[in-house]
């Protein structure tokens, strides 16, 4: 899934292009600053993991490129799930457990929900837990002590969940004096360790660039001192948190409980009967659902991934400690039929209490979105190599990813001293309006200091040239042929019920002209709170339309009058810039952008009123160029 949705170009630039330079940057003896945020990657997470890898960038990266740290997660991943499966071999004796812990290690839903952030720390790091049990249960306490510091400098928050995964292990080993001192000495150093990380080692990499911003924990308190305070002042209180949306906005209500009917029915059930091993799971589950990132708190990307590591060996230790045998195989049966049940009801979108942040293109691997692209894929990786390894490149969020292994990577529209740009114009920058996005975009394509050296729609790729220019202009696409379709909502059908275009075309339905405001004429197209969208107008022939430039003038709340666009590769742009007024507080809003063309997608364009009060459109226009 992570190799596949890298090739597809679906890798995202605030993940994968991150972790690609850093590890990148790692590997050749520095610390930069990072490309698309302030400061450095130890700055923002103080790890070093990566560091653990540099040998594997050395002796792979050269045949695997920007698939490097896939590959060593996917192999984390793997050696975690083996380690579980051993580790119940060790208790159980039962090859259905043995079996049955692998089984449901690969169906729990967030090992498929993890896909959409690329690769994680929290995800690489969770790998050792299941290493370091099996080795301590083992007896072979050198092994589980080096696993063990290899796990503290991993992530930040890997100090306090050993400090309850010791306390587990003290109830498991109670009669044996050896493992309960080692698991004492280990909460001792975990402590120690959690301290000079808070105290010492964060705040000495602390700049005025940059702090450190992961402890987001409002309603505990502003550090893990003062949290620490308020859990022990307020235990019930903590408590609620666990439970309640501790944010003002209610659309949140149900998130915290999504995340816990998911994996109790996911077989974190069995875990009611042996109720020792949801210690363990105390400060993962904490640190999720106390946060103040809603986000955070539910089934979402790769904030279950702890709790889907641990899971497996919790519920597999307590089923074998059940009697008799058939009671054991009963269960390990129950428990992955349910799992993949919830696990594939899940993949439905419309069973999320956040529908919309589900991206089932990345973590369905049954969706049929899952093998396709917008992308000429073979064709675009061949553009992709026409820029050197050494260039300093500007990319937008598809390509960034792909290219971030160099020193001078910049996320598109930031520029600076590139000497390569490349963007799909289909690629919008998300801190900017799709108008904003595409003015740049256009104004690189038209200006005499870079020259478009490939393209494979939507893909282009530009290089810098040597001429300068004073100034540049937004192109007017003058290698087109332009059709143009106008409509004043002052022609209406024969039969009374559709507004027309000079074209003949449909535009809307005659119910919404009003004869109160008019632009030009006498009518107008009137939207309200309750009939706030314009009928949809499609285009035929539409994969011969190369760009298209709508404008409508409105009147009244201009800030809630948009031109919206829903294209057949997903994609929905929206625009309420004004480019033009008249003296009678009529507004002329515009949006500009590629039709896309594979695969004859289809797209339309509607009007909406997003607001309240009525809004009233008039003089609609739709260039087609082709």
């Amino acid at each position: 899934m992570g190799i596949m949705n890298h090739y597809y170009f679906r890798t995202f630039v605030f993940d994968y292009g991150n972790y690609n330079f850093a590890f990148w940057d790692y590997s050749h003896f520095r610390i930069s600053s990072m490309p698309t945020y302030p400061g450095n990657f130890l700055q923002d997470h103080y790890s070093y993991l990566l560091f653990y890898f540099i040998p594997v960038y050395w002796l792979l990266n050269w045949l695997t490129g920007t698939y490097t740290l896939i590959i060593i997660q996917n192999a984390l991943i793997v050696i975690a799930a083996w380690y579980s499966y051993k580790l119940i071999r060790l208790k159980s004796q039962n090859l259905y457990l043995e079996i049955g812990v692998l089984l449901y290690y690969f169906l729990l839903l967030g090992r498929y929900s993890t896909f959409a952030c690329d690769t994680n720390l929290a995800v690489m790091s969770a790998c050792f837990i299941p290493i370091f049990i099996y080795y301590f249960e083992l007896r072979k306490y050198l092994i589980a002590s080096i696993i063990f510091i290899l796990s503290l400098f991993s992530r930040e928050n890997i100090p306090i969940w050993f400090i309850f995964i010791f306390i587990v292990l003290i109830i498991e080993h109670w009669d044996d004096k050896k493992a309960v001192r080692l698991s004492i000495a280990g909460i001792i150093i975990s402590v120690l360790y959690f301290i000079l990380l808070f105290k010492v080692l964060i705040p000495g990499v602390e700049n005025d660039e940059k702090q450190f911003t992961l402890f987001n924990y409002a309603a505990l308190g502003p550090d893990p001192g003062s949290a620490l305070k308020y859990v022990i002042m307020h235990p019930l209180e903590t408590i609620k948190l666990f439970f309640v949306n501790h944010l003002e906005n209610p659309s949140y209500k149900w998130i915290k409980i999504e995340f816990y009917q998911v994996y109790l029915i996911s077989g974190g059930f069995i875990l009611l009967t042996r109720p020792k091993y949801l210690i363990w799971f105390i400060p993962i589950v904490a640190q999720k659902v106390l946060n103040d990132a809603p986000i955070r708190w539910g089934i979402l990307t790769y904030y279950s991934i702890e709790v889907v590591t641990l899971l497996p060996i919790s519920v597999f230790l307590a089923i074998s400690s059940m009697k008799p045998i058939k009671l054991q195989n009963l269960l390990t049966v129950v428990v992955c039929v349910v799992t993949i049940s919830m696990t594939i009801y899940k993949m439905d979108r419309s069973h999320r209490v956040l529908p919309n942040a589900f991206r089932p293109e990345k973590e369905k691997v049954y969706y049929k979105r899952f093998y396709q692209s917008d992308y000429n894929l073979k064709a675009t990786h061949k553009l992709l190599k026409q820029i050197p390894k050494d260039a300093k490149v500007s990319a937008s969020q598809d390509f960034f990813a792909h290219l971030a292994q160099r020193f001078h990577i910049y996320f598109f529209p930031e520029v600076n001293d590139a000497e390569y740009i490349i963007f799909s114009v289909f690629d919008d920058y998300f801190r900017m309006s799709h108008m904003e996005n595409e003015k740049i975009r256009n104004r690189y394509l038209d200006s005499p200091e870079w020259e478009i050296i490939a393209t494979e729609f939507p893909v282009f790729l530009l290089k810098k040239t040597n001429i300068s220019s004073s100034e540049i202009s937004i192109p007017e696409q003058s290698i087109f042929q332009n059709d143009t379709i106008s409509c004043d909502f002052e022609r209406i059908n024969s039969e009374g019920r559709f507004v027309l275009f000079d074209s003949g075309e449909k535009a809307d339905v005659a119910k919404k002209v009003s004869i109160h405001q008019a632009k030009s004429g006498t009518n107008s197209l009137l939207l309200t709170n309750t009939e706030r969208y314009g009928d949809a107008i499609k285009f035929d022939e539409s994969n011969k339309i190369k760009y298209i430039e709508a404008s409508v003038w409105a009147w009244g709340d201009i800030a809630n009058a948009y031109i919206n666009v829903k294209l057949g590769n997903g994609k929905n742009y929206k625009s309420n810039l004004v480019v033009e007024k008249d003296s009678k507080d009529w507004n002329k809003i515009e949006i500009k952008f590629w039709a896309p063309t594979k695969n004859n997608d289809e797209f339309f364009i509607h009007l909406w009123n997003s607001g309240k009060d009525s809004i009233y459109f008039d003089d609609l226009q739709i260039i087609m160029k082709k």
